[in-house]
């Protein structure tokens, strides 16, 4: 984030020495229990401000729904997605673990995609799969088919801010277009890594989110994601996600790895993309619960 921005609120420092110029104020214990509490308020108000209290303010004539739209738009055409993934778990020591997994993505005219990720290793969880129908603004529908069970079952609305087996990603977090599910709030520049950004916060529609609030910094060259903020349904934040390695496959971009650290527990997951093929013909037979149960 940039530092050297002006704030557009006063400094503690700032605050204290206009107080200071203050007559003196009477000898009255009352009189000094009600500075203390204002000096509290005034304190807490500076220090509950978001992270991001010092970037550059919006500009002018730039709405955040028309970013995140033209955000959208550009990740269209990709008509059929596979990719071949490591998902890396990190624990609070720092001990890693891995599991590998294929991913297809079938693209709809209405933007309502259906993904489906399988997991090929370790041998324990071989076969276990996540199939996704993409609803935009509504509930998408999620089966997580486990082998062990020998059938898939279906997430309710209420679990899919659960942890995605053992990781730091929540099933919610693996709608790929999630557009529709939100509303949008331009909050003002700001750079990453040298560059400059626009910053959005989004609201989840859905009340089943795990999230009160996402703040998102997009590049201004290609509005690529390059991190996000994720606060919890108290306010808090709890967990940052980093976006690596942004380039362009058959004229669509894409990103090479994915970081998501929880701020609160101090574990971490990530996920590399190892293969990424676009534009291919996809079975929409693959994309049905049934084929779920039927491993190939």
């Amino acid at each position: 984030m940039n530092h050297n921005a002006t704030s557009a609120f006063p400094s503690n420092r700032e605050i204290l020495a206009e107080r200071s110029s203050f007559a003196p104020a009477p000898k009255n214990p009352h009189f000094f229990r009600a500075a203390l509490l204002n000096l509290s308020a005034i304190l807490f108000f500076q220090y509950s401000l978001p992270a991001n209290a010092d970037m550059r303010p919006p500009t002018p004539g730039i709405e955040a729904i028309d970013i995140e739209r033209k955000a959208d738009e550009i990740q269209a055409g990709y008509i059929g997605e596979f990719r071949k993934m490591t998902l890396t778990l990190i624990n609070a020591e720092g001990r890693e673990s891995q599991r590998k997994l294929d991913f297809w993505g079938h693209e709809e005219p209405d933007r309502h995609d259906k993904t489906l990720v399988r997991f090929s290793f370790p041998p324990d969880i071989k076969d276990t799969a996540l199939l996704t129908y993409e609803k935009g603004a509504e509930d998408d529908d999620q089966w997580l088919y486990l082998p062990a069970l020998k059938r898939a079952k279906r997430i309710a609305s209420s679990n899919k801010s659960g942890s995605f087996m053992g990781s730091e990603f929540a099933y919610e977090d693996l709608v790929v277009r999630q557009f529709e599910k939100y509303n949008f709030k331009y909050l003002g520049d700001d750079t990453v890594d040298g560059k400059d950004c626009y910053v959005m916060e989004r609201t989840p529609k859905n009340s089943n989110s795990g999230y009160s609030k996402i703040i998102r910094w997009r590049y201004k060259e290609n509005l690529q994601e390059a991190k996000s903020q994720y606060f919890d349904r108290k306010g808090e934040l709890v967990k940052e996600r980093f976006m690596e390695g942004h380039h362009q496959v058959d004229g669509i971009w894409r990103s090479r790895k994915i970081t998501v650290r929880n701020v609160q527990t101090k574990k971490a997951s990530t996920l590399s993309f190892d293969e990424i093929k676009l534009k291919i013909p996809t079975d929409a037979a693959m994309f049905k619960v049934r084929a779920l149960e039927s491993p190939r």
